[in-house]
């Protein structure tokens, strides 16, 4: 299994030439860790929710597909109408983890194996 790290994907960011644009200004790090790993178990996601070519849910899972040259399922949706302008070169790698113990636990018992 390989195993991201935090320059990788800083780097990966910078360089990649994305096909859909970032609708938020950060991703958290250790979220994309945990995706990451959990696609190379052959894990599953809900489809990347797009509108007019940015993402509006699934910025993390996306992420994590490119890095892994898989074709993420992506459907037209979302309400998410206050989207910034943001290209991926402008997004904030955090170190800063979203989720709280109650949320990692949920995923790990539904991902984890």
């Amino acid at each position: 299994m390989i195993e991201i790290t935090y320059e990788e994907v800083k780097e990966f960011l910078l360089e990649t030439e994305f096909s859909y644009q970032p609708g938020q200004i950060e991703i958290s790090f250790p979220i994309l860790k945990r995706i990451h790993r959990r696609l190379q178990q052959g894990n599953s996601f809900n489809a990347i929710k797009i509108i007019s070519g940015r993402i509006v849910d699934g910025h993390h899972r996306y992420i994590c597909h490119q890095l892994l040259d898989l074709i993420p399922e992506t459907i037209t949706g979302g309400a998410n109408s206050s989207q910034v302008k943001v290209t991926w070169k402008e997004i904030n790698l955090t170190r800063v983890d979203y989720d709280d113990a109650h949320t990692r636990r949920l995923f790990a018992e539904r991902y984890d194996k």
